[in-house]
């Protein structure tokens, strides 16, 4: 999809992270559109509009498409204007074609221990597992431990909850990326498992909304 395409009234979500301790996720909609920026309902914490004018931040955007098909376009910037007396939060972007999110779901952030368990690789693995979708995961590793990962390779997952139980992850990587701090590697699972929609349902009606906003330290 292209950045063009985005209409007025689309509900978009933004990812701020600093490639490192922390990750934020925001959501808003779209009021007035142009070429390569956006107008949205501005961005609030606590009922304070947020301020972006940070170089040391990524900011991601994600935007449906009319198939409903998630898109991303990655390194927008965000600036407060004023247009016809209302504030509006102006991201803008480079890029003028989105990623499509092949995942094809809403992912969760999770950024919490886990123990995995890779073809081909002898012993476990005790990593982080960065976000949980219906239908696959992610996981972040440090290049220091010079563990070769290549895409197809299947992974499993223990994913242990404050309750004891544990959730069972399975699927293949599909996406390979290096990040600043470490590399990301994205999972598609083969088939929805009821156990991972259930901890997903569990897990939403623990996090607190504030305004638009959900915020979530690593």
């Amino acid at each position: 999809m292209n950045f063009s395409e985005i209409s007025v009234g689309t509900k978009i979500q933004i990812t701020v992270d600093n490639g490192g301790d922390m990750q934020a996720k925001f959501v808003s909609r779209v009021m007035k559109t142009g070429e390569r920026s956006l107008l949205v309902i501005p961005f609030m914490h606590k009922g304070v509009r947020v301020n972006f004018e940070s170089e040391s931040v990524r900011i991601h955007l994600q935007a449906p498409d009319v198939q409903g098909n998630s898109w991303t376009f990655k390194n927008c910037r965000i600036s407060t204007i004023r247009k016809d007396g209302l504030a509006y939060h102006k991201i803008s972007t480079t890029m003028v074609s989105g990623i499509e999110n092949r995942r094809g779901e809403k992912r969760t952030y999770i950024w919490q221990p886990a123990v995995f368990s890779v073809e081909g690789v002898v012993d476990q693995i005790f990593t982080t597992l960065k976000d949980v979708s219906p239908s696959g995961f992610a996981f972040v590793l440090d290049p220091k431990k010079r563990i070769p990962l290549q895409i197809g390779l299947e992974v499993k997952c223990n994913l242990n909850e404050k309750n004891g139980n544990v959730i069972h992850l399975k699927g293949k990587i599909i996406r390979k990326e290096k990040q600043d701090q470490y590399t990301l590697y994205g999972c598609r699972s083969s088939d929805k498992n009821p156990e991972i929609l259930d901890y997903l349902k569990r897990l939403a009606g623990e996090r607190d909304e504030n305004d638009n906003e959900q915020y979530m330290p690593k």
